[in-house]
């Protein structure tokens, strides 16, 4: 039976992790320190926010340690849950199987980590899988910035890929090894090191 969730077909993930001090960019803060590192943090969940808040499409929102019902993202607006799994790979394949229990057709998962993606990119991942049966959104660090599915394809997630930079590719050979059709959106660049912010976020590093 299906909740209430599901009053749209299409939806959102989001995956974050709880913007605790030394859990987050690391390898950034090894060159900005803790506090440095949080500050940027929170501005990129601040633009997750900014670009998925007014979608027309349910928003579940996923957070690795625990659900924070006090904090600014909106309960009304966001469905909150927390991450299952020991490896992100797990996380993310147990957070589109639940999503896609709740009579889902169309579901995206975005991360956190990526300044340039923004409402635009995301409309047109949604509109695309209208007519495709999945959409990916490479980084030019070999990862992905967002990955659509018209169903759960449990083998996407057993790519040798994961955690190497060889992810995207690897996808992509296993949805044609599927013989399902994917939508290649534009590569962007993610926020991993200091090098990466180039100007993007509004708080001087020094």
């Amino acid at each position: 039976m299906l909740t209430y969730y599901a009053m749209k077909k299409s939806a959102i993930i989001i995956f974050i992790k709880n913007p605790d001090l030394g859990r987050v960019k690391k390898r950034l803060a090894k060159t900005v320190g803790d506090d440095k590192a949080l500050e940027v943090y929170r501005q990129m969940l601040s633009h997750a926010q900014l670009i998925t808040k007014t979608l027309s499409t349910d928003k579940f929102l996923y957070y690795d340690r625990a659900v924070d019902k006090n904090d600014n993202w909106p309960n009304d607006i966001y469905i909150k849950k927390k991450q299952v799994g020991l490896d992100m790979h797990q996380r993310i394949a147990n957070a589109f199987a639940e999503v896609f229990k709740l009579g889902y057709q169309h579901v995206i998962i975005i991360g956190s980590d990526c300044l340039e993606l923004d409402e635009r990119i995301i409309r047109l991942a949604f509109r695309q899988l209208e007519h495709f049966d999945s959409a990916l959104g490479p980084t030019k660090d070999g990862g992905f910035y967002l990955l659509g599915m018209n169903g759960f394809y449990p083998e996407v997630f057993k790519a040798k890929g994961w955690g190497s930079p060889n992810l995207s590719v690897e996808i992509l050979k296993i949805i044609q090894h599927l013989n399902k059709t994917c939508f290649t959106l534009s590569e962007l660049a993610g926020i991993v090191t200091v090098e990466d912010l180039n100007g993007n976020i509004n708080i001087l590093v020094r």
